[in-house]
């Protein structure tokens, strides 16, 4: 039964789990605190109530005693408060004297005095003095009781309270003849230790339970955050599942660093796999490269020849024939295909790059200022933030304009009815950079304000014949992704439907006194 319940347990989820343990466990006391409160409470309530019966009997006997004393005596009409005096005195004494610690009183309502027998836990003569400050000081415990009988004309049984003793009453009023004629009690003092046992076992349950409710708090406090960020963990595990670059909110305490341990595992798994990437990538490109290059040879010669034939023949036909119109098409189409080859040769050519340090702020400025004419004929604004001090980069100069032109280009065909082309450049510090890798990096952001770019074609468009325009060859992408990976570098793109486009290039940095070793 134990081992079918525990696992039963096991295939709860934790908040369920923490539950039925914490349940379990605070079960005990509140079983204990219950039966406490249930039983004990009863047991005293039996003690007092068997105190109150034995008070009432004695209570009884003193006031038939009187009035029986009273009618010996032969009095008729209300007696006199000396007659009660002495009918009192003759039954309550040896009243007393039998039931030890029991105090008899009788309340005389014509003179306002109270008579005295027997003693609850003084047992010595008292002076005259003292006497009448006992009798003071009695007569302020029983007041109220004794003015409500005597109000009411019913018995009563209460429980008294001084500042440091508790005592049980009963208070029967006494008629002689139908007439009442004074208030008869009994009293008995309640053990101290039963007294204090029973105010320390109250303060006791009350701490308990007060402490239990604030223990069950806490646990469901506890327990409610626990569960939270572990639910907030299991989502974000889920939503990693699908997106690497997606990372965990902060947690505090212990779940934080449990957070941090997730985000650290994402990050290096993420790296792997854009290293993993970008090494099939270069494979690929590089045996593509070399197939496109050879086929690129072989069709470019045939291609110039119809070019050139396609010339001749135009210069030839006279003017207005419709052969001419065909001729134009031709020659349109192979203009088309000799341009498109030329990018395949550049695609595949793996000529030695040309080293050396160079300012990108320089380098661009020369790209800007040979595509100036073009961003104009489109209607394309221009903005350049170049950011000053930027340090130096090593690279080819020719390859890396040639992938600053293909960022433009690309820009200025994504903005077809006008837009604004945003160049930015800027220095990202070490800490930006690997552990490994450089001092430091230069960023290079072309911004358009074109429709942007789907998210199903962010992954693909830098594989070569990839393109999602009508007359793309779908290498320009490929060819500037290539350039940047060769200079160590890489292109990280950012794009929302409707809101444009920005590439950005990642490029190593060199410091100034390696620039100018390289220099030497």
């Amino acid at each position: 039964m134990l081992a079918r319940l525990l696992h039963a347990l096991r295939e709860r989820n934790l908040r369920t789990q923490i539950l039925a343990i914490t349940a379990a466990i605070l079960a005990v006391p509140v079983l204990v605190v219950f039966y406490d409160l249930l039983y004990a409470s009863k047991t005293e309530e039996i003690l007092l109530v068997k105190s109150e019966e034995r008070l009432a009997t004695i209570t009884n006997l003193l006031a038939d005693g009187v009035v029986a004393a009273l009618r010996g005596e032969g009095t008729t009409g209300p007696p006199s408060a000396e007659a009660l005096a002495a009918a009192f005195n003759q039954v309550a004494e040896p009243l007393a004297g039998t039931y030890h610690g029991v105090r008899l009183g009788f309340y005389l309502p014509e003179t306002g005095q109270i008579l005295i027998q027997g003693f609850l836990h003084e047992y010595r003569r008292l002076a005259p003095e003292e006497q009448r400050e006992r009798e003071r000081r009695i007569f302020e415990e029983v007041r109220s009781g004794v003015l409500a009988v005597a109000a009411s004309k019913t018995p009563l049984a209460r429980m008294g309270t001084t500042w440091d003793d508790q005592f049980l009453e009963n208070l029967v009023p006494v008629f002689v003849d139908g007439h009442f004629v004074g208030v008869a009690w009994a009293e008995e003092r309640l053990n101290p230790i039963f007294s204090r046992t029973r105010n320390f076992r109250l303060v006791t349950r009350y701490l308990t339970l007060l402490g239990f409710c604030v223990g069950a708090v806490g646990t469901l406090l506890v327990i409610y955050n626990l569960t939270g960020s572990v639910g907030r963990i299991k989502q974000g595990l889920r939503r990693l599942e699908r997106d690497l670059h997606y990372r965990l909110p902060p947690e505090p305490a212990e779940m934080g660093e449990i957070v941090r341990a997730i985000n650290r595992l994402a990050e290096a798994v993420a790296e792997k796999e854009r290293l993993e990437e970008q090494l099939r990538r270069s494979e690929r490109l590089a045996a593509l490269g070399r197939l496109v290059g050879g086929l690129a040879h072989e069709l470019r010669n045939p291609v110039g020849i119809i070019r050139a034939t396609v010339q001749v023949l135009e210069q030839e036909l006279p003017a207005g024939e419709n052969a001419r119109t065909a001729l134009q098409i031709i020659r349109e189409q192979a203009d088309r295909q000799n341009q498109l080859l030329h990018e395949l040769l550049e695609f595949g050519r793996t000529r030695q790059a040309l080293v050396q340090p160079l300012n990108v702020n320089t380098l661009l400025k020369g790209v800007l200022d040979f595509t100036a004419p073009l961003l104009r004929q489109h209607g394309v604004g221009l903005e350049c933030r170049l950011a000053q001090d930027l340090p130096p980069v090593e690279g080819d100069a020719e390859r890396l304009k040639q992938a600053f032109v293909n960022l433009i280009l690309n820009a200025v065909e994504a903005m077809p009815a006008g837009g604004r082309l945003t160049v930015t450049t800027r220095a990202l510090p070490p800490e930006a950079a690997a552990t490994d890798g450089p001092p430091g990096q230069v960023a290079v952001a072309f911004q358009d304000t074109g429709p942007g770019i789907p998210e199903e074609d962010l992954g693909r468009i830098f594989e070569p014949f990839y393109t999602t325009k009508d007359r793309g060859t779908g290498l320009g992408l490929a060819i500037t992704h290539h350039f940047v990976e060769l200079h160590g570098g890489r292109i990280d793109v950012e794009s929302r439907p409707g809101e444009g486009a920005t590439f950005t290039v990642v490029l190593p940095a060199v410091t100034k006194e390696e620039a100018k070793d390289h220099g030497r």
